[in-house]
C-alpha cells in the first residue's frame, strides 16, 4: 500500500491534511473511491490498517483509492478557534470530496464522523454512491450524559489513554493504543470541547429522511459508547433501505479491533453496489 499526505484549504481558510491510501499495483482494474471520516478524538491515522485490508481484499477486481482527512482541530490539520459545529464539519468533508474530484465514491464515517457523514449524505452530493456508518453518532441529540470528566481530561496522557483504551472490547496493541492517545493529545482544545459541548447535542434528525443512497450501519455488541438498540432505533430505522451488520466481538473501535472481519464486510457491501450509473 502507498500512503501519502497532501493539504487543502477550506472555504473559511482552514488547512486540512488529507491522507491517501492506494495500491502499489497499477490501476488497470475499475476504480472505486472511498472517503473516510474519523471520529473524536482520532485522526486519519486510525484508518491505516483497515485501508490496507480493504485494498488487498478488493484487488484485483477493483482498485480502491481511499482518502481520509484530518478534520479541523484534529491531527495535522489547522486548529482555528471557531467552526466546531456539525454543519461546518459536513461542509469541510464536502469540500474535500470536491477538491479531490471524487467520483462514484463511498462515504464512511465512524462515531462523530458517522453523524457528520449522515449530514453530508442528506445533502445528496451527485457523486456519492453509498454510505457506511461505523458505530456512528446519532443525527438526533445524543442522550444526556455527564461529560465534565472528559472535558477535564484534555491534554492529560493518562486519562486520555485510559478513556480510549476502555472503548475497545479487548486490549489494543501497544502501537494502536499509543497512536490514538497521541492523536487525542495533539487536538486543539476547541475541537476537543466542540464535540462534547456542542456537536453531540445538535439535532439533525429530520435529515435522515433525505438520505437516498445504499446505507450500511455497523454496530458492535460490546460497544460502551453506542448500544445496538440505539443504532437500530436512531439510525437504521430512520434511513430508508438501510441495512444493519452486527459485529459480536468488538467495541467502539472496530477498524482497530478487527479490521479483517470489518474489511470483508465492507468489501461485500461495496461489491454489491451498482456500477457505472454515477
Amino acid at each position: 500500500m502507498i500512503e501519502t499526505v497532501s493539504e487543502m484549504t477550506t472555504g473559511d481558510n482552514t488547512k486540512l491534511a488529507v491522507r491517501r491510501f492506494t495500491s502499489k499495483a497499477g490501476d488497470a482494474a475499475p476504480r472505486r473511491d472511498v472517503l473516510l471520516v474519523h471520529g473524536w478524538p482520532n485522526s486519519s491515522r486510525i484508518w491505516q490498517v483497515l485501508a490496507e485490508t480493504l485494498i488487498l481484499a478488493a484487488a484485483p477486481a477493483v482498485s480502491l483509492h481511499l482518502f481520509a482527512p484530518d478534520l479541523r482541530g484534529f491531527g495535522d490539520s489547522g486548529k482555528p478557534a471557531t467552526g466546531y459545529t456539525c454543519e461546518r464539519f459536513a461542509q469541510d468533508v464536502a469540500e474535500v470530496a470536491t477538491a479531490l474530484n471524487l467520483h462514484d465514491y463511498v462515504l464512511v464515517g465512524h462515531s462523530m464522523g458517522g453523524k457528520i457523514a449522515q449530514i453530508v449524505a442528506a445533502h445528496r452530493p451527485a457523486e456519492l454512491s453509498a454510505l457506511v456508518l461505523l458505530t456512528p453518532g446519532l443525527l438526533a441529540p445524543a442522550p444526556p450524559v455527564d461529560v465534565s470528566g472528559r472535558i477535564a481530561s484534555y491534554g492529560d496522557d493518562g486519562k486520555t489513554r485510559a478513556m480510549l483504551a476502555g472503548w475497545a472490547a479487548h486490549p489494543l496493541s501497544v502501537a494502536d493504543e499509543t497512536m490514538i492517545t497521541e492523536d487525542g493529545l495533539r487536538m486543539g482544545r476547541a475541537a476537543w470541547n466542540g464535540w462534547l459541548e456542542t456537536m453531540r447535542g445538535e439535532d439533525f434528525a429530520p435529515l435522515a429522511a433525505q438520505i437516498a443512497v445504499p446505507t450500511l450501519v455497523v454496530g458492535a455488541a460490546k460497544d460502551p459508547q453506542r448500544t445496538e438498540e440505539e443504532l437500530q432505533h436512531g439510525v437504521v430505522s430512520q434511513i430508508a433501505g438501510a441495512t444493519y451488520a452486527h459485529l459480536p466481538m468488538v467495541g467502539h473501535l472496530p477498524h482497530l479491533e478487527d479490521p479483517v472481519t470489518l474489511g470483508a464486510l465492507l468489501i461485500n457491501f461495496i461489491d454489491g453496489l451498482p456500477k457505472g450509473d454515477k
